[in-house]
């Protein structure tokens, strides 16, 4: 379908929102379900610790479209779908219409196993994110055994379908090292590349994710030397190179983030969107805000309603500007209409004619 008309609009909505600086949820992310047909080794879902009913929890047809329609009367022009797993959700298609139809940017994320099944539903969303780790035994070291070749197999439908598709990794021991490893994989199947910390604050137990700060800076470096290489597989990344800077030079742990009392002479933070211009809801109905902080902690807006929600965010954001999360770097850059930002974004869409523009 479209991509320019939807993409006007959230460029619209940004603009209005720096000439007005009135509070606008103008991005959101919606856990449309927590159920899922995997069990990766980093997502909540195999937290034993979380009730069977927050693990089953999603929205109704109904109470989503309601939500969705509050969202755009405030300002809303972008979603992010994701779970859990959102195309195991039973109406799923009926959401995807209602969303696309009132005019809003839709990327949907999916761990890819279910894209030949829901493939008519796909081909409605804007764009999709495929989640992948690295080669086949680091990917299913993180994700299960052949999930790999599954999800390799929906991209290469997605694409076939004419779907603008990305890949989404998150950064573990297993890939580290070796980013040019899922850099040719994304090559070979001609889709860009995104990739980030799991999504948390604060210290972990997993072995996999407990990285120093020294490693994460030699990673980004690589990183950032790699998205250089414009004609090779760095072409590939749509990281954009000011976010990967931000994250290289990042100034205290990585695990830990900038307060509004500290001040560096040779970094200036991005300020980070959420409360401001973007909010996101769990299946449990809490809108948060942010998933580094937590996706149950927030106002209810089954309880309160959306508008009451979105008033009372701000008492939930703690003292924080920036977090070393390249997502919400990227996020903050993209609002503020930082143009490598939006150059790195439209890469999804129109990398044929950007490369045409290039030459």
């Amino acid at each position: 379908m479209g991509q320019l008309k939807p993409l006007i609009s959230l460029g619209t909505q940004i603009l209005k929102h720096k000439i007005t600086r009135k509070r606008a949820p103008i991005f959101l992310c919606i856990f449309l379900t927590n159920k899922c047909n995997l069990r990766c080794k980093y997502c909540f879902v195999i937290d034993e610790t979380i009730p069977k009913e927050i693990l089953n929890a999603e929205y109704t047809k109904e109470e989503i479209i309601e939500i969705i329609d509050e969202f755009y009367e405030m300002g809303t022009r972008l979603i992010f779908l994701l779970g859990g797993e959102p195309l195991v959700h039973g109406d799923i298609d009926a959401i995807v219409d209602h969303i696309v139809g009132k005019g809003i940017y839709l990327q949907i994320l999916t761990n890819g196993i279910l894209i030949e099944k829901k493939l008519e539903t796909i081909k409605k969303a804007h764009a999709i994110c495929v989640s992948l780790d690295g080669r086949e035994d680091v990917n299913d070291a993180m994700r299960g055994k052949n999930v790999y070749r599954r999800a390799v197999k929906g991209i290469r439908i997605a694409k076939e379908a004419g779907v603008p598709t990305r890949v989404h990794a998150v950064i573990s021991r297993h890939n580290l090292e070796n980013p040019e490893e899922l850099l040719s994989i994304c090559k070979k199947l001609d889709v860009p590349l995104t990739i980030a910390p799991s999504c948390h604050l604060g210290k972990t137990t997993d072995p996999a994710f407990m990285i120093s700060r020294e490693e994460y800076q030699e990673f980004w470096e690589k990183y950032l030397a790699l998205a250089k290489d414009s004609e090779g597989i760095g072409s590939i990344i749509s990281n954009s190179a000011q976010a990967i800077r931000k994250c290289r030079d990042w100034p205290i742990d990585y695990h830990r983030y900038i307060t509004t009392d500290e001040v560096f002479d040779d970094y200036e933070p991005a300020f980070c969107p959420p409360t401001v211009t973007y909010t996101g809801l769990s299946a449990t109905g809490k809108m948060f805000v942010c998933m580094n902080l937590g996706i149950d902690k927030g106002p209810d807006v089954r309880k309160l309603g959306v508008r009451q929600a979105w008033k009372m965010l701000p008492e939930y954001r703690p003292n924080c500007v920036s977090c070393a999360s390249i997502n919400y770097i990227e996020v903050s850059m993209l609002l503020s209409l930082n143009p490598g930002i939006i150059l790195s974004g439209l890469k999804l869409h129109f990398r044929k004619l950007l490369s045409g523009l290039k030459k």
